[in-house]
């Protein structure tokens, strides 16, 4: 482990305590709000055990310098993405040093040995010199903490109930403020990790990354490749069955069809602060997870299909979605509207999806599904307000998002890609733009670290506002799980609002 573990160092971190909401019960609702007031103003620091610089090993990966394609300079200008694994684990502090930890970062080591940009660094030159991705053998590396709480109730903090967004900032990583050299450079690290132990109860696995140096994707690949070097416990490498290798040599082959990429850059550079963008906590707000089941799923679909004028199948990603979005805009229309704004029902909605461009770009040969990188492109659906909060909202809302997807699908990607930012454009400047994170086909809770999967996931970032966090159900059975963050009184709304909905179309 000396080769690629140095200048460990105690620090200190701090966290909020853990407070849940009932979900509807007027009173408990004004007791906890009333002990949440009293707690968050006494925070308790977590005990920090080390932290870490983890990269890997001396010698196995070469310096090397990665260019940013025209799908990464988006991304130069958003909040760092956030996400928590949350694992049983019934041991004491002593054996999850000695038994897990090591295990754990040797296994990271030698996973950044194939996604070696993780450890890297993003490095943004003086104007006009485009920013890029670099890693430096035996120089770089990502932070690593180990901590330990005993403040903090477990399973409060894995809750589906509304629960305060600030009580899972104490598990999450803080990323390190970038370095500016003598003549100007900025050097931002990329990610750090967090592994979080609740003696007894359970363990939390954070990371913070920039979102410039991959997507969705590439995450969850990296993520399951360190997963299953940690679940195989040392074993050698050569004799565990592995998901396949990334790859980083596309990157190249990526041409920008029409100065996409530079007007990102141009939008980057009047912005840059010299700091890595991350999300600031707005007050009074909640986060809640919500699941439909398999069969809740099945009757909106049925509905869906037929209610459609061509009754074609629908999938599920597009009718859960539906019944979210609209949920949640009439939980928000609801609160803002007055009698003047009750009159607009032109106005338009929009929300922003995304599509999977790899194995979909005409280039003389397809980008893998393995490659490493940001590969996605924004669709933007758009729904009159009449219609989207009208008698047949749901349907009006999955034709739109199924048009849209299939006109995408159907386009040439590269030759559209010129237009995406007037779709953006218009998503942004309208009054509720919406957006979503993560998805079903990620398999984010096929995370065994040899704990079992995860009793909870928590897409942290969708605090930001406007985003919708998707993920599988984890129990397996099919269904979909939702991530949402509101303010308190808008939570308990939206939930009355889906709950309605759901039933609406049981049979």
């Amino acid at each position: 482990m000396t080769k690629h573990l140095t200048k460990c160092d105690r620090i200190n971190f701090f966290t909020c305590p853990v407070v849940s909401f009932s979900f509807y019960k007027k009173r408990t609702n004004e007791l906890i709000s009333s002990k949440l007031n009293h707690t968050m103003a006494h925070p308790q620091p977590p005990n920090i055990i080390e932290t870490c610089h983890i990269s890997p090993t001396t010698g196995t990966v070469p310096s090397t310098t990665l260019p940013l394609t025209f799908f990464d300079a988006p991304w130069l200008t958003l909040p760092l993405a956030d996400s928590l694994f949350f694992f049983s684990y019934q041991n004491s502090t002593e054996s999850f040093l000695k038994d897990f930890v090591p295990n754990l970062k040797q296994s990271l080591s030698i996973s950044l040995q194939h996604f070696f940009p993780y450890a890297g660094k993003l490095i943004i030159p003086s104007r006009p010199d485009p920013p890029y991705l670099q890693y430096n053998d035996g120089e770089d590396s990502l932070v690593f903490t180990v901590a330990e709480s005993t403040e903090t109730d477990f399973n409060q903090l894995k809750t589906d109930s509304p629960k305060d967004i600030r009580v899972l900032h104490g598990v999450l990583p803080k990323l390190p403020p970038p370095h500016v050299s003598p003549e100007g450079i900025q050097m931002r690290p990329i990610m750090a990790m967090q592994v979080t132990i609740f003696p007894g109860a359970g363990i939390c696995i954070g990371n913070s990354a920039t979102h410039v140096v991959a997507d969705g994707v590439t995450f969850s690949h990296f993520m399951k490749y360190w997963m299953s070097l940690t679940k195989s416990n040392g074993k050698d490498p050569a004799t565990v069955l592995l998901p396949p290798l990334p790859i980083h040599s596309c990157r190249n082959m990526i041409k920008d069809p029409g100065e996409v990429g530079a007007g990102h850059l141009e939008r980057f550079w009047s912005q840059n602060s010299g700091k890595n963008s991350s999300h600031v906590t707005p007050e009074n707000m909640v986060r809640a997870t919500f699941t439909m089941s398999r069969n809740q799923i099945d009757n909106l679909k049925s509905w869906v299909k037929e209610q459609s004028e061509n009754q074609s199948p629908v999938s599920t990603f597009v009718v859960t979605l539906a019944l979210i979005w609209v949920s949640l805009m009439k939980t928000i229309v609801q609160d803002s509207e007055t009698e003047a704004e009750e009159e607009d029902k032109d106005e338009v909605f929009h929300l922003m999806i995304n599509v999977d461009c790899r194995n979909r770009l005409k280039y003389t040969q397809p980008i893998p599904q393995t490659y490493f990188g940001n590969c996605m492109a924004p669709g933007i659906v758009s729904v009159k307000k009449r219609d989207l909060l009208g008698e047949k909202c749901v349907l009006a809302a999955s034709d739109a998002i199924t048009a849209r997807i299939k006109d995408m699908l159907s386009s040439d990607l590269l030759k559209t890609a010129p237009t995406w930012g007037q779709g953006v454009r218009k998503w942004v400047m309208s009054r509720f733009p919406t957006s979503i994170a993560g998805a079903p086909k990620l398999g984010l809770y096929d995370m065994d670290f040899g704990l079992g999967k995860p009793c909870k996931m928590e897409i942290v970032h969708i605090e930001t506002g406007g985003s919708i966090a998707f993920s599988e159900s984890r129990d397996g059975s099919n269904g979909v799980e939702i991530g949402i963050a509101l303010e308190k009184k808008k939570m308990e709304v939206f939930g009355s609002i889906l709950q309605q909905g759901i039933k609406k179309f049981e049979t």
